[in-house]
């Protein structure tokens, strides 16, 4: 494993050309067989020695999870950093009337691997007459959050003014969302390691002294409190069906961890919203409003500009209530009460944007009111890596307290039955 993780430091350090792509993926394909081999020998140890074979893999995974979030970190920070310089790329381009294909295809001679050949793939592609609205395409080139504004800034012809907003924009959000995601991680991933090295502990205590201390009372004769009794009942529980307990116990932390790595990759922000999105579209409505503002400020009413978004490839639920709004609208229904009506507002934020239509504000309205909701929610994911923590030290202090207070309980009953 150790071995697997140095050829993938090895990987990352070459230097970031298309030469060095054959030597990247070889080293990268070598380190991940080495560490499946890896896991497969563990968990071969752990299905053969029982207790203390989960116990080492436990360990072992724990520490290789952290080597592998380190890695993830630094690629995360890498192509997010990379997704934001071509954005700025395509924005001087438009500026400057050059052609983004040409643009495009010399930013790709910088770049290895797969993203090369997205680039690549894209240059050619405009360069044979596809539309620019397979900028806005997600392919993982781009910023996932700009994806929808950069559409309608092609269908409104405010490309540059577009690009730039979202270019500033995720400049900023990716300073932010790196201290937001790093809270809210070691809060996730503190739990998730010190949960398992705890049950660790806890089953050699229950496996080799338990055992012994339980002779050592029965050999005096001295009849064991309640509390004692219950810990050498979990503790027998515990050794017979080590399975049941143990393998939650790798799951759950492999689930966390997987988590926080997608986050770390993408931002907490963006994995939450493909998950949850899904199902709740309020985790679009500030990439909505960040759209309608960009119509809007270009003179295009309301009902053609959701029917610009609604042809964006996004989540199937946004688009159907957004073809709902838009009959609506069309049929005669209030504007900003349709929205709400579709789960995109809430009722504060559609008598702001009546107010603001009224007065001429709506597109700094919308932006103001999309940069809130954005706000809000790292907030709530700070409010909430800052309340876990406290939760689970408290759950493990009871945890300890109980083994410390059964296993101290009969010596105190011993040296008084003696005395």
């Amino acid at each position: 494993m150790f071995a697997a993780c140095l050829l993938r430091v090895i990987g990352t350090a070459q230097r970031e050309i298309p030469s060095s792509a054959a030597l990247r993926s070889t080293l990268y394909s070598i380190s991940f067989l080495m560490t499946a081999i890896s896991l497969f020998g563990m968990l071969l140890l752990m299905l053969t020695s029982g207790a203390i074979g989960m116990m080492g893999m436990l360990l072992a995974m724990l520490l290789f999870f952290t080597l592998f979030d380190a890695e993830v970190r630094i690629a995360g920070t890498r192509n997010r950093a990379r997704q934001i310089e071509l954005v700025w790329l395509l924005a001087l381009a438009v500026k400057s009337g050059r052609p983004l294909a040409d643009e495009i295809d010399a930013y790709a001679q910088g770049t290895w691997g797969k993203r090369h050949r997205l680039l690549v793939d894209l240059a050619q592609r405009l360069r044979e007459g596809v539309p620019l609205t397979e900028l806005a395409v997600p392919q993982g080139l781009l910023p996932h959050s700009a994806a929808l504004q950069i559409h309608t800034g092609i269908v409104s012809s405010s490309l540059h003014d577009s690009l730039c907003g979202t270019a500033l924009r995720a400049t900023r959000e990716f300073s932010d969302d790196h201290s937001n995601s790093e809270n809210i991680g070691s809060a996730l991933i503190y739990p998730s390691t010190v949960v398992p090295i705890a049950f660790v502990i806890v089953t050699f205590l229950m496996y080799y002294i338990i055992p012994k201390l339980k002779r050592i009372f029965d050999d005096f004769g001295t009849e064991l409190p309640q509390p004692t009794l219950l810990l050498i009942q979990l503790s027998d529980s515990v050794i017979r069906y080590w399975y049941l307990f143990g393998l939650p116990l790798f799951y759950v932390p492999l689930g966390i961890f997987i988590l926080c790595s997608l986050a770390h990759y993408s931002g907490w922000r963006v994995v939450l919203q493909s998950f949850l999105g899904r199902w709740f579209i309020r985790w679009h409505s500030p990439d909505v409003m960040r759209a309608l503002a960009q119509s809007v400020s270009q003179g295009a009413p309301l009902d053609k500009a959701l029917y610009s978004i609604a042809k964006h490839p996004g989540p199937l639920r946004l688009r159907e209530r957004l073809a709902w709004a838009i009959d609506a609208i069309e049929d005669g229904s209030p504007n900003w009460q349709t929205l709400q009506a579709a789960g995109i507002l809430r009722h504060s934020e559609a008598v702001v944007l009546e107010t603001a239509e009224n007065t001429g504000n709506l597109p700094w309205a919308l932006e103001t009111l999309a940069t809130h909701l954005e706000h809000r929610t790292a907030f709530r994911l700070a409010a909430f890596s800052e309340i876990l923590r406290p939760i689970i030290l408290i759950g493990l202090s009871l945890v300890v307290g109980f083994i410390a207070f059964a296993m101290f309980l009969p010596l105190i009953k011993l040296l008084n039955d003696l005395s």
